[in-house]
């Protein structure tokens, strides 16, 4: 019997926070019951390519509404779904988007239509993304409408996403491999021997893709404020991203940046994660990041900012919110972190199991969700 294909929709398949999400549960569910394909809006090799057609998941590539016109996007949309009727499900992550998406996929006569809200405001704002948000906010009204489930990471990405229908909107925690970020002492060693991190040294740590809405630039401030008080210390920025020139020349003017390790994109996180000794989240707006999920199994102490859901708090490591508004005070509560003897790394890996966040709880809820829409549509 033939796998049910389930149809993913996102701009790439490259190293973000909901695609990563994507790929855990894809490793997870049981691939010879349900596949995972994909509809994406770039043409260039993507960093998850590989492992997907590996998988045996099929990507297909459509230009996105802003290289041609949205009239023309949504006929491309209505025609391709038309054409591939085995998509019983068609599962949308592209936020705003996701409206005309579903709108021209119920059209097609697609029975199963998902929407599934990653974030928690628009990703550019001001003056020149006035007329932009004007027509995000009319595809934002198709959602409700044309989709047959809700789904979010977290209460304000539901909220901003849903508006008042956020209250029928399923919660999907973004899972991880839960085993895969344990905490081992030998592991935090080999990996702090590779980046040539000396004992004793503090190693402050962040993962994100380098534009405006993770804050980069306040992250390299923070860190100038805490070298005052500990100036051995050691920034580590994974990660890559159309800012991240900008960011390391600021490191450069200020003349911290013999201090900062930039590694660019790195398959090996969960090691990078055990080398550090405290986690910064400065983001201007998150959903519900699947990295701070990742860096509390880790068990690290985290820091971060105020704009993040408090759902964020897996109550597995040490938590604190900030306002991203003064370096100096993050610079004050890291070093006071520091100083506690409190801290059990070694615990938080069940802690973040308990509290729902393995990816196999994550699969197993979507892989019936997907299986269900298959029965239905028989």
């Amino acid at each position: 019997m033939e796998p049910v294909r389930v149809l993913h929709v996102l701009h790439s398949m490259n190293c973000g926070g909901a695609e990563t999400l994507i790929m855990n549960i894809y490793r997870s569910v049981d691939r010879e019951k349900i596949q995972f394909d994909f509809l994406v809006n770039v043409f260039d090799k993507m960093f998850y390519e590989d492992e997907i057609t590996s998988l045996g998941g099929r990507i297909y590539r459509m230009p996105f509404l802003t290289k041609v016109s949205p009239p023309v996007y949504a006929q491309g949309l209505y025609k391709f779904f038309r054409e591939h009727g085995e998509f019983k499900t068609v599962h949308s992550h592209l936020e705003t988007t996701t409206g005309l998406i579903l709108k021209e996929a119920k059209r097609a006569g697609v029975p199963s239509r998902i929407a599934h809200s990653h974030n928690s405001r628009y990703t550019r704002t001001g003056a020149a993304a006035i007329v932009e948000n004007l027509y995000k906010d009319h595809c934002k009204k198709l959602i409700v409408p044309n989709a047959t489930l809700l789904f979010g990471c977290s209460d304000l990405a539901c909220k901003w996403l849903y508006g008042k229908s956020a209250e029928k909107a399923v919660i999907i925690n973004n899972g991880i491999d839960t085993e895969k970020y344990r905490f081992l002492s030998g592991k935090r060693a080999e990996k702090r021997a590779e980046l040539k991190l000396p004992d004793g040294v503090p190693v402050l740590g962040h993962v994100g893709r380098f534009n405006d809405q993770k804050n980069h630039l306040f992250l390299i401030d923070i860190f100038a404020s805490f070298l005052k008080i500990c100036p051995d210390a050691v920034l580590v920025s994974v990660g890559e991203g159309p800012l991240f020139e900008t960011v390391k020349n600021k490191a450069i003017s200020l003349g911290i940046e013999k201090n900062i390790i930039f590694t660019g994109l790195r398959s090996d996180v969960d090691g990078l994660m055990q080398a550090f000794d405290v986690f910064l989240l400065p983001s201007k707006f998150e959903g519900l990041p699947v990295v701070l999920a990742e860096a509390q199994c880790s068990g690290l102490p985290c820091v971060v900012s105020d704009k993040v859901s408090a759902m964020s708090d897996l109550k597995s490591s040490f938590m604190r919110f900030l306002p991203i508004e003064n370096a100096d005070v993050w610079a004050d509560n890291i070093a006071d972190i520091l100083k506690s003897e409190d801290i059990d790394r070694a615990a938080a890996c069940k802690k973040t199991a308990d509290a729902g966040f393995d990816i196999k709880k994550t699969a197993d809820m979507l892989s019936k969700t997907y299986l269900n829409a298959e029965r239905g549509s028989d």
